[in-house]
């Protein structure tokens, strides 16, 4: 690992979402100062939209550690349900109530008795929905039904629909009328533009240790950015493998070429940057160990 060449503490640029290394980019922060606000207003349904990789699933993360306390919640992550059962049993699930060998209607029972009870001790249920493009009209309709519930005046479950921009599709259908029209607050996340997308990477390298300006040259950031359309999953992917190419050829800076390298091996397009440059494909296989660069 490229950890001991570059002073790092640990890998910068994490393969999975992780609320710790959150970085506060003005879409995200936006978009969480909604929710919450939404949620203390007693919204049922909302809704977040957008592209792969802008951070969706890191921003549920991020929701439920700051709700306020006397929040119950719970996430789901896989939105493949087979029917309505399915998705009541997984509910009851994450919040930690029995959901085995049980008619749909008891389980449905069970979790509408679970969540008048909280509400009438005073206490908010949140679910949030992640990946919810995979959920059909009749589990949208659960969902919808379920917020209906109510004890002393204020919803007994609100829920966050987190999904990719597909769902505006589904939400179009005349049998979800009633959800679309319940639907006051749509929120999307959008990418990281040039500066945001900069700071990004040096967030991360300073959370893992590093030194930004020593381990990337500015120009190798600008055009990281600029290639992954400031799509957070793919700045982590590509400044990852940049790191890792870097230190295969013995460099003690990621710089262009090595990040064109990058950008080649995963399929991403650098046609925004310096494309009249030669082929940098073999030139890392061809270093003498004598000659190799220490920038």
């Amino acid at each position: 690992m490229y950890d001991k060449r570059f002073g790092l503490t640990r890998r910068p640029f994490p393969a999975s979402p992780d609320s710790d290394r959150y970085y506060p980019a003005t879409s995200h922060e936006s978009t969480l100062a909604t929710l919450l606000a939404a949620l203390a207003d007693d919204e049922g349904i909302v809704l977040v939209t957008g592209a792969p990789g802008t951070g969706k699933t890191l921003l549920a993360q991020v929701l439920l550690d700051r709700l306020p306390d006397g929040t119950c919640s719970g996430l789901l992550t896989n939105s493949h349900f087979a029917d309505r059962s399915a998705l009541v049993q997984a509910i009851l699930y994450d919040l930690d109530l029995p959901y085995a060998d049980r008619g749909e209607q008891v389980l449905r029972l069970r979790l509408t008795e679970h969540l008048l009870k909280t509400c009438a001790a005073g206490q908010r249920t949140l679910l949030v929905v992640d990946e919810a493009q995979h959920l059909g009209a009749d589990l949208l309709e659960e969902l919808r039904l379920l917020t209906n519930l109510e004890g002393g005046g204020r919803k007994a479950l609100q829920v966050v629909l987190i999904a990719q921009p597909a769902m505006l599709d589904t939400l179009a259908q005349p049998a979800l009328d009633v959800l679309h029209q319940r639907l006051a607050v749509r929120c999307q996340v959008e990418p990281l533009g040039a500066d945001e997308g900069a700071d990004y990477l040096h967030h991360h390298l300073r959370q893992a240790g590093g030194e930004p300006q020593t381990i990337f040259d500015e120009s190798a950031i600008e055009l990281l950015v600029r290639a992954t359309g400031g799509v957070p999953r793919r700045l982590n992917q590509a400044a990852h493998q940049a790191l890792v190419l870097a230190d295969a050829a013995d460099l003690n800076c990621v710089d262009v070429e090595a990040t064109l390298e990058v950008l080649q091996r995963l399929g991403l397009s650098a046609a925004d940057a310096e494309t009249d440059r030669p082929s940098v494909a073999g030139s890392f296989a061809s270093f003498e160990i004598g000659e190799r660069r220490s920038a």
